[in-house]
């Protein structure tokens, strides 16, 4: 049996696995999230339920600005541990893992055109908040420019 002998020091296969485990990143959300990358910024709502009030207060908040939401190119995916509309409740406990929120927490999650988490919070957000996060990034300034 033939063992592979590499000059390689062990800093490139330290980065080589990191580079793995950043790939690896990507293929999770290309699992369910991936035909919004590049074209849409995705809201991730997480609630135990839909009744949560909190879910309630999130979802009517952002109802008030539609036209901003649509402006952002923002999309808002609700979840709940049972699934939704989108997500099956694999896919959906999948994402909950990915994005490591517990089932009984309530949690909003924006994620970038890019594909990477930009905010994080266990309470619902006011779209000014949110809205002033997402025209701060990089890709929505050259946006506003471009229009």
């Amino acid at each position: 049996m033939h063992m592979l002998h590499s000059n390689r020091s062990p800093s490139f296969y330290f980065i080589y696995f990191i580079a793995l485990g950043v790939l690896g990143s990507s293929t999770l959300f290309a699992q369910q999230l991936d035909h919004y990358r590049w074209k849409n910024r995705v809201l991730l709502i997480f609630a135990p339920d839909l009744p949560d009030n909190r879910l309630v207060d999130q979802l009517s908040l952002l109802d008030a600005e539609r036209a901003g939401l649509a402006d952002r190119d923002l999309k808002v995916l609700v979840l709940t541990p049972k699934g939704n509309i989108e997500f099956s409740a694999a896919d959906s406990r999948h994402l909950y893992e990915v994005y490591k929120v517990g089932k009984e927490t309530f949690m909003v999650i924006l994620i970038g055109k890019d594909g990477t988490a930009k905010l994080r919070t266990k309470q619902p957000i006011a779209p000014a908040v949110l809205f002033d996060t997402i025209d701060a990034m990089p890709m929505r300034q050259a946006e506003i420019k471009r229009k």
